[in-house]
């Protein structure tokens, strides 16, 4: 009854459960979306922080880059810091633009918005600056300005002083896009906003820089795009020059700084440096953990809670991989979910292949160490090797939440498939009438291990029995057989059913494994029979005796067997209608089971006397008397009326009489018998 290892790991179920995985991790995603945002001060922050770990967004792009190295920046990228916010250096910035288009600057961008209200916070004696710098944008053409939209409505939301927009011909917006948890991982290339195309800053100044370097970019659909981050503000220190000194720099540094500046890319703008942090234009990024914090004791850590990079900067690292033409390329939605799939499927093989395997065997040991390593290498190492070696994204995320919801899903699974069970003897009962389905149907009505495997052998002695004493009947009313064994054996279920004898005698290998099956049923008969073992096994809750997955396992194996010889039997049978009739205040009752009886029957029946019988249509109808072997009366357990069918008559204890053995609806029924059946019985049973 074994099956091998490799069998194990082709299976319909294992297949339906991993499709349940994908649907449990989807539906993650989808209930994590629509929870609300709680505030850091809210008892349900803990709860929801759990929860989006197991979201569907990309949180594994922080553990990439928290493992690689960082590093410089392209040399074409130079930054100057502007040093102030509010109001911005005009003065300064108009002298810089001059000085760079000496230098021969290819491009210049500055992240500063120019719009009206940027004019308005200049005190009186600053004004000049004002003009200056709009003097500036008309005589240097290389300028790129930043703009921006609004993200719910698509519509411009930042509106550049009109004599600014005269001048300046390339814009482009400065919109950061952040995740759910306020970490900036991806920007947009482009947006459509009006029903025209405005091209991101990064974008916008690498198009005037070398337009072939976004093409492949632009023509991409219009969705975010991974920043592949290399460098945080320690790498640009170098690349990072004060305004002030590049406005005023000695003169013998005219020949480095035009080295320096020739044919660059020059990004303008607030640059966060000294531990000065300017709050509107600080955000979280992956490269935060890459951060060394002194803290006041003097001692330092990797690591940075919180905004850890200006906007000017994040807009450097996107334009550093449109120069360098290093993209993240995340692979299709199918192949994440193909992955989740794959380790669903062999974590659930696994599973279930270990779960069976006695306690104290090598092959656990081995078995837990193949399904861990395999778990570990798709869910950590594949994507961080396709990461370093591929620039390959793969979201681990969904596979890591895979691992977490297999166990559920493969429950879930099995918990249905006995529901179903349940349904589908209750249609065949309802459909055919024969009453073995009545045992099967009863059989899924625990969840428990023990008793789904105990139940389903008990409903198949229960079906045997009943095939085998309909049958001897039928001889001991033809007078070829006077009295049946004590305790019938696979030789006598053979001599009397012809389903059994066709699978004994066959010799094909389908039906030497059903014979098998019934060999290893007949064996289980006698341990069934003894109350101490199954109450042994009902109560035991220690592993080295009740191991439920050892149980579980040997119920699937052994569940397709009893499917067969189940269908086998009710062939055997089909066609047969049984009936109980009884004596209730001087009347006679008639209780049908299955096929309704004819007219002509009940009145027979109404005649008859007490008992349970079989009708036969056939040329010359008849009534089998199928007495005490088959028994329609009240279960001790229940309080009420269930169709018995006898077993064998054994000694339960060794000072006892014979007793019989019932099968009933369950495993624990037991019928109250007249006295009159123990007669019966003992006058038809052979002595051993």
């Amino acid at each position: 009854m074994k099956k091998s290892f490799f069998k194990h790991l082709f299976n319909i179920e294992y297949v339906i459960s991993s499709i349940v995985v994908m649907l449990l991790v989807y539906l993650m995603g989808a209930i994590s979306d629509m929870l609300p945002e709680a505030d850091e001060t809210s008892f349900l922050n803990p709860i929801f922080d759990r929860i989006d770990f197991l979201n569907i967004d990309d949180v594994s792009l922080d553990a990439i880059f928290a493992t690689k190295n960082a590093d410089f920046p392209d040399k074409r990228i130079v930054i100057v810091n502007i040093g102030e916010v509010a109001p911005a250096p005009d003065g300064k910035i108009a002298r810089l633009l001059y000085k760079l288009d000496e230098f021969d600057a290819k491009v210049v961008g500055i992240d500063v918005i120019f719009d009206e209200l940027h004019f308005e916070r200049f005190p009186e004696h600053r004004l000049g600056e004002v003009e200056a710098l709009k003097q500036a944008f008309a005589d240097v053409d290389n300028v790129v300005l930043v703009n921006g939209y609004d993200k719910e409505t698509l519509e411009p939301s930042l509106f550049l002083d009109p004599e600014v927009k005269k001048h300046v011909d390339h814009y482009g917006f400065a919109d950061l896009e952040k995740d759910d948890d306020g970490v900036v991982r991806r920007f947009w290339p482009y947006r459509t906003v009006e029903g025209e195309r405005w091209l991101s800053f990064p974008v916008q100044i690498t198009r005037q820089y070398n337009p072939e370097l976004v093409d492949g970019m632009l023509s991409l659909p219009e969705e975010p795009q991974i920043i592949y981050y290399r460098a945080t503000h320690g790498q640009f220190q170098g690349q990072t020059l004060p305004i002030d000194d590049v406005i005023d720099h000695p003169e013998p540094l005219a020949n480095f700084y035009g080295q320096l500046f020739k044919d660059a890319i020059v990004l303008v703008g607030f640059v966060n440096e000294g531990g000065m942090w300017y709050p509107g234009d600080t955000h979280k990024t992956p490269m935060g953990k890459k951060i060394e914090v002194t803290a006041r004791d003097g001692s330092s850590r990797m690591g940075m809670e919180g905004p850890d990079m200006s906007g000017l900067l994040i807009h450097a690292n996107v334009i550093n991989m449109l120069l360098t033409n290093e993209f993240i390329y995340p692979v299709p939605a199918w192949v994440d979910w193909l992955m989740v799939f794959v380790l669903a499927y062999i974590s659930i093989a696994l599973y279930r292949i270990l779960r069976a395997k006695p306690p104290g065997r090598f092959s656990v040991g081995i078995l837990i160490t193949l399904m861990l390593g395999i778990e570990s290498l798709m869910v950590f190492f594949v994507p961080i090797i396709a990461f370093f070696n591929f620039d390959v994204k793969i979201s681990y995320d969904l596979m890591a939440t895979g691992v977490l919801l297999f166990i559920p899903a493969n429950a879930l699974v099995i918990l249905t498939k006995v529901f179903s069970y349940r349904l589908l003897f209750r249609w065949k009962e309802r459909r055919n009438g024969f009453q073995g389905y009545r045992w099967l149907k009863h059989a899924f009505y625990d969840d428990e291990t023990f008793a789904l495997y105990i139940r389903s052998l008990h409903a198949t002695l229960a079906t045997i029995h009943y095939s085998y004493y309909v049958g001897a009947m039928e001889r001991v009313q033809s007078d070829r057989q006077e009295a049946l064994p004590a305790i019938p054996r696979l030789s006598d279920w053979a001599a009397v059913i012809p389903g059994i004898e066709s699978v004994v005698h066959a010799g094909d290998k389908r039906s030497e494994q059903l014979a098998y099956f019934l060999r290893y049923v007949d064996g289980m008969k006698d341990r069934l029979m003894r109350d101490a073992f199954v109450k042994d096994f009902f109560f035991s809750t220690e592993l080295p005796h009740f191991n439920h997955h050892h149980y579980f396992e040997e119920w699937e194996i052994l569940l397709p067997y009893v499917f067969r010889l189940n269908k086998i039997l009710a062939n055997s049978v089909d066609g047969q209608m049984i009936a109980a009739v009884e004596e209730e205040g001087g009347e006679k009752k008639i209780t049908e089971f299955g096929t309704r009886l004819p007219a002509s029957c009940i009145q027979v029946l109404n005649q008859s006397p007490n008992g349970m019988y079989l009708y036969r249509e056939e040329a010359e109808p008849s009534l089998l008397h199928i007495s005490p072997y088959i028994m329609y009366t009240e279960c001790k357990l229940h309080r009420r009326k269930e169709l018995f069918v006898f077993g064998a008559m054994v000694k339960k204890q060794f000072d006892m009489d014979r007793l019989p053995i019932y099968y009933g609806d369950t495993l624990a029924c037991e019928p109250i018998l007249p006295e009159r059946t123990y007669n019966e019985l003992a006058e038809r049973i052979v002595d051993e």
